[in-house]
């Protein structure tokens, strides 16, 4: 298997966990729309363009930051 095959099954195994997760939230009606970080609701806008979307555009930006921050940092 090459290194492209090996990408190609990472990004199904993603893709089929993401959409469980929201298969999962969506079952937890109440939860649906609401952000997990800061429990706001979740844009009108964000969710039309990412149903899945499981934060606020707000903690969205601030768990990048910090994803971005440990990738510099090696941790």
């Amino acid at each position: 298997m090459d290194e492209a095959d090996m990408a190609n099954d990472r990004a199904e195994l993603f893709t089929a966990e993401a959409v469980r997760a929201a298969l999962a939230r969506v079952d937890r009606a109440p939860s649906c729309g609401v952000c997990q970080s800061c429990s706001d609701v979740i844009e009108a806008e964000r969710l039309r363009a990412n149903p899945a979307a499981r934060l606020c555009r707000d903690c969205a930006a601030e768990d990048e930051a910090a994803r971005k921050r440990a990738q510099r940092i090696g941790g």
